[in-house]
């Protein structure tokens, strides 16, 4: 087809549209899509010079009728040439070529058949969620009246009586009553008016209601009485202070978050091929051209969609700040021709539109024939390169048969139908059946129609009306808008792919949530849009992150073991984020995730944490109690430690030896020796001893008043948590006694643990899977002063961890470099105010500092932690063989958490260039956190009997699986 023949274009418009014109018919009865001639037009002048055009023909049902020929004869009834809806034909219509025969009722020509919707779509009472917080619309009195009117209305029939028109006029006034007392302030506030002049009356008279005049409410189809509701609601929801919420919002999967999120458009420039934008949006468009000044409000209705702000009243589009420069083809009798359309095409491509939404095609067709006409001319095609077209599919209620020839036009393009509420596809929506564009009149693998055909919501759409309010829309003109906004939001948040069509194309298109039969089909095409999707990896298996090798370069690591960032809490509050890059097509794209998705420890990793939590504690405190309460009961340090009574050797050292279950640490694979042991090498004075082996070091080498495993434990208990951090494996210590009451201790213990990952979900083991285990070591000195009834010390301990920062690892082992450096310093001491009464505390304060290489760095010195404990044991409280301890403890809790993340990132989000970041994070103060605990134990019947009660409460703080707010547990144990 020649781009300047004069065959004419027919417009994608809603029955809904007809709200836009003062002139349009208030009744909508429901037709079979039908396209009919317009009115006689004017010759529209030419898009440049002056000259008038040959008279342009339109189609009709049948054949061509050209408007300044012939006779048209015998009809009645009104035409709007404005909006396209000729109402009540009767007799035959002969334009001299062929018959159109005796057909009445509503016609519109740019439609097709709008479904009515009965009750789904008219949200008209209860509570409103609009993505954002709950508005209470309105009263339930409001919902129950509103309903009821409703319903009594829609049940009326032929045989009503006047006095069943009058009854529901009587229900009509109390919604309005119900309206004024929710709504009335409000609306005299904005517009100084009573409710009733400035909403009552206006309401009333646009739906050709009387309520003095029952008789009128016979004469509103079902339709038309929804639509009042809907009208109603729509209207009073101006007054909120909120925007509208739409029900297209859930359909694709958007919100306004969203578009907050990732920037609103503002870097986007969209093309918009329309009808003249009257109201707010014209304040987004930067440039304007066209062939006429013409507007019915389509315009309006299809930038609002895209472009409508988000400033509490209205509709919501959704790249609120992204520019637009539009052009209008139309001349005043609302048609074009494809050289209008060709030229409206270069100048929107001229002035940078990455983005052309176009709701115009001919009838009968879902991509008509005539596109290959526009984007094959050599002109369009250099300017319009890197455009994307986003096309209404059009709204005949047809599926395209016929093939398309393709030969001139590569361009970047999607077409779109529309789906209702409930995601279906809507009876007058276009398809794209198997059609296919033909190359070398040959269909190509790639070349079918369904491959660029995607669907949105086009039905009873809330839009701007362009006169400052808003009203409903139906039409894949209404859907296709959805899907250039979503674009214009993948070029606010990555610039670059406004320079790669294809790429932006092949996102949109292979983000789509699937519908209809699976895959790609005839009747969806790829399937529905899907905002948050698009703005997603296509594949998160697929994504990598780039770091600088020891040589400066970048180097990449696939991301695809990156951790459900749900399972992690950490360091995601302060915004701190690693940037993870997909590839698409020969560009790619960056997404901001928060790093604790690559940060993995012990304490939130197994699905049984809590329970074997409890059962260790038992387990490993209590089991061992009777040999220890044989040797005079629990001793100070309650470590639940069997010894035995020294014994001398050849050496003049004297030997003793101590077991104890081993300790569980939860996720981790345990040694194969379920017990832990001690060593103790002794000198006759006692004035130096030795002690070994391999277990709970911090037990035996931490000193001061607590020796169980939970009080160096970092996230249960407060005594020098830099030894918990390392204990677990070997250890060695030696102690010196200086005089009666000095002595100075050393120590060495060491960690290396491999995680179980039987313990773990599947996705948790594939993170898990290729993590280094954790290995840390520590370096303990002690000064003590000890009498009989006090003892104070003084400690100094350097923990050394690899590749991990206070327990914490990385996927990606250069965040933690060559590891990481505490060094704290410990004050405890004990007072024993009897021979079964004794108090303990103890204090830590540690600096930790990251190794050369790392990309996540202390700054500021070094991250600083403390941690504290107090405790009361008393033994023999109801007899010899009793015990009971009470701890208070604050874990190791952050008092400066300053950290330096070093990445690769896009420095130049216009071009996609990278470089390296440092990024200063605060990761806040968290709450403190303390842990309480009481623990009881007994022996009986000459210790062959043991039974133990535990309790802890957790206060304030981050709770984990591995630590329950509340947990309280028994033993009982019977030896024979």
């Amino acid at each position: 087809m020649d781009p300047r023949s004069v065959n004419r274009l027919c417009l994608h418009l809603s029955t809904a549209l007809a709200a836009f014109t003062a002139a349009a018919p208030t009744a909508h009865a429901q037709t079979a899509p039908v396209p009919v001639a317009s009115p006689t037009p004017t010759a529209a002048p030419a898009a440049s010079g002056g000259s008038a055009e040959a008279p342009k023909p339109v189609r009709t049902l049948s054949g061509t009728l050209t408007p300044y020929i012939g006779n048209i004869r015998t009809f009645s009834g009104d035409i709007d040439p404005s909006i396209g809806n000729i109402r009540t034909f009767s007799g035959d219509l002969s334009p001299y070529i062929r018959n159109i025969r005796t057909f009445s009722g509503d016609v519109n020509p740019y439609i097709g058949n709008i479904r009515t919707f009965w009750g789904d779509l008219a949200p008209n009472s209860g509570s409103l969620d609009p993505m954002i917080r709950n508005i209470r619309t309105f009263s339930e009195s409001f919902a129950v009246s509103s309903k009821d009117t409703l319903g009594s209305w829609l049940d009326l029939g032929a045989a009503a009586t006047p006095g069943d028109y009058a009854a529901i006029a009587t229900k009509i006034g109390t919604v309005i009553a119900e309206s004024k007392t929710a709504w009335g302030a409000q609306v005299t506030a904005r517009t100084g008016q009573t409710f009733e002049q400035a909403f009552v009356g206006p309401m009333l008279s646009k739906h050709g209601v009387d309520l003095s005049d029952p008789a009128s409410l016979a004469r509103l189809d079902p339709y038309s009485r929804q639509m009042f509701f809907l009208d109603w609601y729509d209207q009073l929801l101006e007054y909120s202070g909120y925007d509208h919420v739409d029900h297209w919002m859930s359909t694709i999967n958007w919100s306004p978050s969203v578009t907050k999120t990732i920037g609103e458009g503002k870097r986007s420039v969209i093309g918009l091929l329309d009808f003249t934008v009257t109201g707010d949006g014209t304040q987004n468009i930067t440039k304007y051209d066209g062939i006429s000044n013409f507007s019915n409000g389509h315009g309006a209705a299809v930038a609002s969609l895209m472009i409508a702000a988000h400033d509490g009243r209205g509709a919501m589009g959704i790249a609120p700040m992204a520019s637009v420069v539009s052009y209008n083809p139309f001349d005043s009798s609302g048609t074009a021709n494809w050289s209008d359309v060709r030229n409206g095409v270069m100048m929107l491509a001229q002035n940078k539109a990455s983005i052309i939404n176009m709701s115009l095609g001919e009838p009968g067709w879902t991509l008509p024939a005539g596109w290959n006409e526009v984007f094959g001319d050599a002109a369009v095609a250099e300017v319009a390169k890197k455009s994307i077209f986003v096309i209404a599919a059009g709204n005949d209620g047809i599926v395209q048969t016929k093939n398309i020839a393709w030969d001139k036009a590569n361009p970047y393009f999607i077409v779109v139908g529309s789906v209702g509420a409930d995601g279906t596809i809507s009876p007058f929506s276009n398809q794209p059946g198997t059609a296919c564009l033909l190359k070398d009149n040959k269909c190509a693998p790639d070349g079918a129609l369904m491959n660029r055909f995607i669907t949105a919501p086009g039905e009873m759409i809330l839009v701007s009306d362009g006169q400052g309010g808003v009203t409903r829309v139906s039409g894949t003109s209404f859907a296709a808008p959805l899907v250039s906004g979503t674009i214009a939001l993948l070029h606010d948040r990555w610039p670059w792919l406004a320079e790669y069509p294809k790429e932006s194309v092949e996102i949109i298109l292979k983000s789509a949530r699937d519908a209809g039969a699976p895959g790609v089909d005839p009747v969806y095409g790829v399937g529905i849009l899907d905002v948050t999707a698009a703005l997603s990896p296509l594949n998160f298996s697929n994504l990598k992150w780039y770091e600088y090798d020891d040589k400066g370069r970048i180097k990449s690591t696939q991301a695809n073991k990156i951790r459900d960032p749900k399972e992690q809490a950490k360091w995601e509050a302060a915004g701190m984020f690693f940037y993870a890059y997909e590839d698409v097509g020969a560009t790619f794209r960056d997404f901001a995730i928060p790093v604790s998705s690559k940060l993995v420890d012990g304490t939130a990793i197994s699905l049984t944490g809590s329970t074997e939590f409890l059962q260790s504690y038992i387990y490993s405190r209590f089991m061992a109690w009777a040999t220890a309460a044989k040797a005079g009961g629990p001793g100070k340090g309650f470590t639940g430690f069997a010894s035995s009574a020294p014994i001398p050797n050849a050496s003049g050292m004297r030997l003793s030896m101590a077991v104890a279950p081993r300790t569980r640490t939860v996720g981790f694979r345990q040694g194969n020796v379920p017990y832990q042991t001690a060593v103790r090498l002794d000198t006759a004075n006692e004035r130096v001893s030795f002690t070994f082996g391999e277990g709970d070091g911090a037990v035996q080498l931490g000193g001061g008043g607590f020796g169980m495993p939970s009080d160096f434990d970092p996230v249960s208990g407060g005594a020098n948590p830099l030894m918990g951090f390392a204990s677990g494996g070997g250890y060695i210590g030696t102690s010196v006694r200086f005089g009666k009451n000095w002595s100075i201790s050393t120590g060495l213990t060491q960690r290396h643990l491999r995680r179980d990952l039987n313990q773990l979900d599947l996705l948790s083991q594939m993170a898990m899977g290729a993590i280094d285990p954790y290995s840390s070591g520590a370096q303990n000195v002690s000064v003590r002063y000890e009498a009989p009834e006090a003892s104070v010390s003084a400690s100094y301990t350097r923990l050394r961890e690899n590749e991990a920062l206070l327990g914490i690892q990385s996927l990606d082992p250069n965040d933690f470099g060559d590891g990481s450096t505490t060094e704290g310093a410990s004050l405890a001491a004990e007072l024993n105010l009897s021979p079964t009464l004794s108090v303990a505390a103890t204090g830590t304060l540690n600096r930790s500092r990251t190794g050369n290489g790392a990309n996540i760095t202390p700054s500021d010195g070094g991250l600083v932690s403390t941690s504290f404990q107090v405790g009361v044991t008393k033994s023999k409280l109801f007899g010899r063989n009793d015990a009971v301890r009470f701890t208070m403890a604050q874990p190791m809790h952050l008092e400066s958490s300053s950290v330096d993340l070093q990445t690769v990132r896009v420095i130049n989000r216009q071009t996609g260039e990278l470089g390296p970041v440092t990024e200063r994070f605060n990761l806040g103060v968290p709450e403190r956190q303390y842990v309480g605990e009481l623990m009881y134990g007994v022996s009986a019947l000459d210790g062959t009997a043991q039974f133990s009660l535990f309790g802890r409460a957790t206060l304030n703080g981050r709770q984990t699986e591995m630590l329950p707010r509340f947990t309280a547990g028994a033993a009982l144990r019977l030896s024979y």
